[in-house]
């Protein structure tokens, strides 16, 4: 992931609500517990913010 695409994934997460990341995070440990590091984490993300297909047309992919 270009650090552009993670900049941006992180504003996406930052719009999400307290109670919304709280719950995507919980979804994230329950799956691959705490032991993974930020990359996973961010991959992880990415696929569920459905966020690829608006870095297509923006130009980041």
């Amino acid at each position: 992931m270009t650090p552009e695409q993670v900049e941006d994934l992180l504003i996406e997460w930052s719009i999400y609500s307290k109670t919304q990341q709280e719950k995507i995070i919980k979804e994230y440990q329950k799956t691959y517990g705490n032991e993974l590091g930020e990359s996973h984490w961010l991959e992880y993300l990415k696929d569920v913010l459905e966020i690829e297909d608006y870095w297509k047309k923006v130009g980041l992919i």
